[in-house]
């Protein structure tokens, strides 16, 4: 069963950022836009995120007293990248991203503030401190019957950032729930929502697109309502596809990806959509086999019959008090390291036993960790769950863990020691900026000793936020073939082009804010205006 066909400039596929910001740019320019989300809830993976978007040299960055150098960012990407981006498209990014944080806040009404935190590499040549912004709380009045179709992240409560470490009145926190502010991803895609009705964007959820075709007179695109009905749409301009990666798509990972246990997060809509339609319109790919790697742990539901939750773990890790060991009971890595780092150790392959010896490791804690900090699901001093590993020393729970007792009990001696001497010659935990603002800030480095009893251990594998491999853009999101042309009037951003990081992560919010910014380049195209108009 189908509908009528309907007309529109250009056609947003994904409520993401980056597609949220495509949107309203074009709308700027005059554009009809429609934008189309298959799941019942606008947003994407960035709803769920923490919002922060990592851009040099923006204005919010200066006026918190946090000087930048253009060309000591772009010393920086090309090691973050390892020369994969090419120039051309890390320079762009670099002009557009401080123009993209102003116009957020002067044209979108999304107001944001400086983090101040080191990049994740600060000792890399060109590191910075304070490149990240994070969006402050968003209010929703202006959502209208959207107000509850933006998705929000179980996990996260209405806090910004900085105020999920240093705690908010709770007064203020009960009247932010009361009213629906939006703070984080969330806020950010609430304000972006926003901004698109204002505009005259019309945004439709439960629409999935499974056909697209270019024509003499614009593209037309086929969605399928969750009903199994058809809409026949066409966009006189552009499309843009901007529907997130391929985490949830088991057969596109086991293609791709790493051949072991892998947690997606994100959004189960993230099933390779938009790379397929991509792919079927003549684009190629790059960076397949990288994803936004993280550590994370399934939490169980408390709900009876519920599934369980695939959590990432940051914090956690840096935390004084704590060790990161595999399955031989041995340390592999800085824990307190950028987490896409930390996670790609999880997938060192051993030749000699044709294994992944990482993949499967143990966060352990003692109970004097366990009663100051939380783990995830896990407020500090609640009761310890079940689903953690405890024992009385640690050899019972080596035991308990199918780990060499022997191998165990040495690894935490030498983190005890580490903490007495407050350094650690093996990985460096807690040895710069970005690791330190990760742990504890009342107690110094990242190194605690574990010695308190009873010994708890909790689940770690890699996870990903997100994949980093899709469809391959020219620096104004265009999308190429595989000869280096362009495939007229279709664009990508967000998880469903090739990340601009590459292989690696520049600091916080470093997959968001290069996104964006390409969301904008993309709403001003000239190709949008000029296949707009013509049409």
């Amino acid at each position: 069963m189908t509908d009528a066909t309907t007309d529109h400039d250009v056609i947003v596929v994904g409520s993401g950022g980056a597609g949220l910001v495509a949107a309203c740019a074009a709308a700027d320019r005059g554009a009809r836009v429609l934008v189309l989300e298959a799941a019942d809830l606008l947003g994407g993976t960035t709803a769920l995120s923490g919002g922060q978007m990592w851009i040099p040299g923006t204005r919010r960055m200066r006026e918190a007293g946090y000087p930048d150098d253009r060309r000591d960012a772009l010393v920086y990407l090309r090691q973050v990248t390892l020369g994969g981006t090419p120039d051309e498209q890390l320079e762009a990014f670099l002009d557009n991203g401080p123009r993209l944080a102003d116009y957020l806040e002067q044209e979108l009404g999304v107001p944001l503030a400086a983090v101040a935190r080191d990049d994740y590499h600060p000792d890399w040549p060109g590191a910075r401190f304070g490149r990240s912004l994070e969006p402050m709380p968003v209010p929703t009045d202006d959502l209208g019957e959207l107000r509850d179709t933006v998705a929000t992240s179980p996990a996260r409560g209405p806090l910004t950032g900085a105020e999920s470490r240093t705690g908010l009145d709770p007064q203020v926190l009960r009247q932010r729930r009361a009213t629906g502010v939006r703070t984080q991803g969330s806020g950010l895609v609430a304000g972006l929502v926003a901004a698109g009705l204002r505009r005259s964007v019309e945004f439709r959820t439960g629409h999935r697109v499974v056909g697209m075709a270019d024509g003499e007179n614009g593209w037309s695109v086929t969605a399928r309502r969750a009903d199994g009905t058809q809409v026949h749409l066409r966009a006189a301009g552009a499309v843009v596809l901007a529907c997130g990666g391929f985490s949830h798509d088991a057969g596109l990972r086991r293609d791709f990806l790493p051949l072991t246990e892998i947690l997606p997060l994100g959004v189960p809509t993230a099933v390779g959509d938009g790379i397929r339609l991509g792919l079927t319109a003549g684009g190629h790919l790059r960076g397949m086999s990288e994803a936004w790697w993280t550590p994370a742990t399934r939490v169980p539901s408390t709900t009876p019959g519920a599934p369980a939750a695939a959590r990432n773990v940051v914090r956690e890790l840096a935390c004084p008090g704590s060790v990161l060991v595999n399955a031989a009971g041995e340390r592999f890595a800085d824990e307190a390291s950028s987490y896409n780092d930390l996670a790609k150790a999880f997938l060192a392959f051993d030749p000699a036993t044709h294994t992944f010896p990482n993949a499967r490791a143990w966060l352990v804690l003692d109970a004097r960790f366990a009663s100051r900090y939380p783990v995830p699901g896990v407020a500090a001093a609640d009761p310890v769950p079940d689903w953690f590993v405890t024992a009385p020393d640690l050899p019972s729970l080596a035991r308990k863990l199918g780990v060499p007792e022997h191998t165990l009990t040495r690894t935490v001696a030498a983190m005890n020691d580490h903490a007495d001497r407050g350094i650690d010659p093996e990985f460096g935990r807690g040895g710069n900026g970005h690791d330190t603002f990760n742990g504890d800030s009342t107690h110094g480095p990242c190194l605690g000793r574990i010695e308190t009893p009873p010994f708890h251990a909790v689940p770690i594998t890699v996870g990903m936020n997100g994949t980093k491999g899709g469809l391959v853009t020219d620096a104004r999101g265009a999308v190429l073939d595989a000869a280096g042309g362009v495939v007229p009037g279709l664009f990508a951003c967000g998880e469903t082009a090739a990340a601009l990081m590459g292989p690696g992560y520049a600091g916080n919010g470093a997959s968001l804010g290069p996104s964006l910014t390409t969301g904008l380049v993309i709403g001003e195209s000239a190709e949008i205006r000029d296949r707009s108009s013509s049409a």
